[in-house]
């Protein structure tokens, strides 16, 4: 093996769907969408008959409508016969009906038409008997699956105002099966409502795994929402009995400080996480409420961060704070009728420190009824500490606790998204994968050629974009945080050579192909300059992982994501978690070489913690947790370029600087200035591709591009019936399969369809309101081809797989110094803003940076933690 192939990590997060997939499939109607595929089978005959019939008129001279009720052509090219045909026979031919013997047609096309159209008429009684029959099936099953006590704590954790309404007795009839069905085909045809699941990579052992049922659980946690923390966080700033006792420390940017206190600057100087606020009042000659009014906007604007603020990057930001906050006063207990009150689990971190004590107060009730920030803190340990347990009903009454604790002033509706979620899950399942032999050998033999060509593309859209940066802002250097405001339009320049290579070879491809072997047929890739990190959630097209067979049996990559997503939240219940991160942060390093990648830290968004990896942090929202990296300041980063390449550097950093985070939006600056963001090619383009794929390696699953124009049909549909067939003829007419993803370019997430549920089908009905156009993506594995099963239940499963792989070269050579010409006036008036250079810098130059500091050398930094020299 080289030093420039890629590594496959040996841990893999396996993810499931929880769900099985015959739980959606009970909302089928599979006798009479098989009826309905007969109907538009029949359909089609009688319009090719009708096209075909002789005639003497021309069709400027035929008085028939030219559309028939199923959308087909009613007039013939040519009439039935030299006059013209009476009203009635000319409403049968219209709606595809038998015609009279006496018709006056020539004797063997009225035999076939009466044939084909006979046929129909029985086909469309059928239609309507089995439409009867499955519906009450489905009904039961929708009741049934409504009732489900799983499918209810599924509900109430992830749709609390769908949850409602169920209860409530809102939604009934079609809201409730529109309702049911919704929630149950993202439940069971995606890998992200499961446990969390591990496997190992041994090539040397025979595949498979244990496991217990997708009803048994090892352990389960509840962990508050993102909102929930915020609210105490405010809560916390405006407690007088803990904001004296605040050690404030600056963050990311001091370009701004509060103006809520007078001499702001030196104000914002104390903070350096030293110093509690009532000492720095003192020292500043400040009214402590001034001082805190002033912390509190400050925190606010993300300027600065205090002691009890828990770091992003922790899993449970809750415990954190109640393991800081003063002890209570023991008081009674007061007895809650909505859930049990069980004993709150104690975390083993360290108690509050001794510097703290000057200002414990007794956690007792204010006047006007208000509990403390420490009471309500601990109250909610408590309430989530019964909330895997209980039941639905329970949990219901939990959330709306939880909510009047933190005091959000938030009301209840039914926008999708985590920031109306309540209260998060995680549980410990007990599926064990060994991924052993073949299919070891083809993911570390047969997927790094496809991540080659990806990365390839990644690299190239790097470079394209750091070129338009660097043209815009021309040569000379500029503070980053001036760049972020001066480059928000800026657009990704995409590399497009493998799209275009792909799409010539698709336009290439025989009419109708279903799939194409890209293998062979695309030239080497170019190594990226730069390393790469990605994952890759890949699923295997198996009954059984026992039955894989190496270089035949299809691995589909699914999502792909541009960083190493094996993270302490996914192992936060592996025995061997913290190995295993410790395992994954030496690989990166390996990775990473020589070049340095900057960790950027965000605020938690969807209920987990953001990403850290090895390297220095940039706290951009979020608060790092491990107190001995190297935090840099926004302000201390700054942008080199020469007007054709742009590099990021820091004050007191040898080398250039690469963004590291995988989790902000794709923006230009970001693209830039980063490692290779793995990515599909766009091949939006194309109206269809067909399945591509690398050898056994399914690259992309089959795509079709559809308009809204197509979508009418099922708009317009009254019934289930009517449903049904405009789903079959809108199949007929694309080439669809039975069951598909549909996405949308302004929703997150795409939906499942299977076309033979009504339900399903008006979930994409309301999709189509959206967007202009929808892409069709097929269900690739589909149910028969899942290999995760208990008993007859079959379950969507993927592995997830962290790949690396170093640069394919030296480390990019460093910015020649700027010469006369970057300082010339012209450069000046481009820059957006300078970065202020050292003091000896003079004033009318262009800004410069210091000279690198000497490896091994470390500069005190101006934003010490407690306790850190200045």
């Amino acid at each position: 093996m080289s030093e420039q192939d890629w590594t496959l990590l040996p841990a893999v997060t396996v993810r499931s769907a929880g769900f099985a997939w015959e739980l959606v499939r009970s909302l089928a109607y599979p006798r009479a969408a098989a009826a309905a595929a007969e109907v538009v089978r029949l359909e089609q005959r009688a319009l090719d008959l009708l096209a075909e019939a002789p005639a003497r008129r021309t069709p400027a001279e035929d008085p028939r409508p030219a559309r028939s009720a199923v959308g087909g052509d009613a007039r013939p090219a040519r009439g039935t016969g030299g006059g013209r045909l009476p009203r009635g026979l000319r409403s049968r031919l219209r709606d595809l009906r038998p015609l009279p013997g006496d018709t006056p047609a020539p004797a063997d096309w009225l035999a076939d038409w009466n044939e084909v159209t006979g046929s129909l008429e029985d086909a469309r009684l059928a239609l309507a008997g089995t439409t009867a029959a499955d519906a009450a099936l489905a009904r039961a099953a929708v009741a049934g699956i409504a009732a489900d006590e799983r499918f209810l704590d599924a509900l109430v954790r992830s749709a609390p105002g769908l949850y409602r309404d169920l209860r409530r007795g809102v939604a009934k009839g079609g809201r409730l099966r529109r309702l049911v069905g919704s929630v149950l085909q993202g439940l069971c045809a995606t890998c992200s409502f499961g446990p969390l699941d591990h496997g190992r990579v041994e090539p040397a052992a025979a595949g498979g795994h244990t496991w217990s049922g997708h009803r048994a659980h090892l352990r389960r946690v509840a962990y508050p929402a993102d909102w929930v923390g915020e609210s105490l966080q405010r809560r916390v700033l405006a407690d007088p009995a803990l904001v004296a006792g605040l050690v404030p420390r600056r963050r990311t940017w001091t370009g701004a400080v509060p103006d809520a206190v007078p001499d702001a600057a030196r104000f914002v100087a104390l903070c350096d996480g030293s110093r509690t606020l009532a000492e720095i009042a003192a020292e500043s000659g400040t009214e402590l409420e001034r001082a805190a009014a002033a912390l509190a906007v400050a925190v606010r604007r993300g300027l600065l961060t205090h002691d009890l603020c828990p770091p992003a990057t922790v899993a449970d930001p809750l415990s954190w704070l109640r393991d800081r906050l003063p002890t209570e006063t023991p008081r009674p207990e007061v007895p809650r009728p909505e859930a049990p009150r069980s004993e709150a689990p104690r975390s083993d971190g360290p108690r509050p420190d001794a510097s703290r004590s000057d200002v414990h107060r007794s956690d007792v009730h204010r006047p006007g009824g208000d509990l403390p920030v420490g009471r309500r803190v601990r109250e909610i340990t408590e309430l989530l500490a019964q909330y895997p347990a209980a039941s639905p009903d329970v949990k219901l009454a939990l959330q709306r606790r939880v909510e009047t604790l933190a005091g959000s002033g938030r009301t209840h509706d039914d926008r999708p998204g985590d920031d109306r979620v309540v209260v998060h899950e995680a549980a410990a399942g007990t599926l064990q994968v060994t991924v052993g032999e073949g299919l070891a050998a083809d993911l570390e033999g047969r997927v790094p050629p496809v991540l080659d060509l990806l990365a390839a593309d990644a690299e190239l859209s790097r470079r394209r974009t750091n070129r338009l940066l660097a043209g815009r802002l021309g040569a000379g250097t500029f503070g980053l945080a001036e760049v972020l405001g001066a480059t928000g339009d800026l657009e990704i320049r995409h590399g497009d050579r493998l799209a275009e290579r792909i799409a010539a070879i698709v336009r290439a491809a025989p009419p109708g192909a279903a799939t194409v072997d890209l293998a062979g047929l695309l030239d080497d890739p170019e190594p990226p300059a730069a390393p790469v990190l990605c994952s890759a959630d890949v699923m295997v097209a198996a009954p059984s992982l026992e039955a894989y067979e190496p270089g035949v049996t299809p691995l589909v990559l699914g999502d792909l994501h541009d960083v190493a997503l094996l993270t302490p939240w996914d192992l936060q219940f592996h025995p061997d978690g913290a190995a295993l991160v410790a395992e994954r942060d030496a690989a990166i390093v390996r990775a990473l070489g020589g070049h340095t990648a900057l960790n950027v830290i965000s605020r938690r968004a969807t209920g987990r913690p953001p990403l850290e990896f090895p390297g220095p942090v940039l706290e951009l929202g979020g608060v790092t947790a491990d107190g001995g990296r190297r935090r840099i300041g926004l302000d201390e980063l700054y942008v080199h370029s020469d007007g054709r390449r742009a590099v990021l550097r820091a004050k007191g950093v040898d080398g250039p600087l690469l963004l590291h985070n995988g989790e902000h939006d794709d923006t230009a600056l970001h693209t830039a200035l980063a490692l290779p963001r793995v990515r599909r090619p766009d091949l939006r383009h194309l109206s269809r591709v067909p399945r591509l794929t690398w050898d056994n390696v399914v690259i992309s699953r089959r795509a079709w591009r559809v308009g809204r124009a197509s979508f009418e049909a099922l708009g317009q549909a009254v019934g289930d019936r009517e449903l049904l067939v405009a789903m079959a003829r809108l199949r007929e007419t694309h080439d669809l399969p039975v069951t598909f993803f549909a996405a949308s370019p302004r929703e997150c997430r795409p939906i499942h369809v299977d076309a033979r549920s009504p339900a399903l089908i008006e979930g994409l009905v309301r999709l189509v309101a959206t967007a202009e156009r929808l892409t069709l993506t097929e269900t690739l594995p589909g149910p028969e081809e899942c290999w995760l099963r208990d008993g007859g239940l079959r379950f969507a499963a993927e592995l997830r797989c962290v790949y690396l792989r170093p640069a394919g070269g030296p480390p990019a050579p460093r910015p020649k110094p700027e010469t006369a010409d970057a300082c010339s006036p012209a450069a000046r008036s481009r820059a957006v803003a300078r970065y202020p250079g050292p003091a000896d810098v003079r004033p009318d130059s262009c800004s410069r940076v210091a000279d690198p500091v000497a490896p091994g050398a470390r500069t005190a930094h101006p934003y010490p933690w407690q306790g850190e020299c200045r």
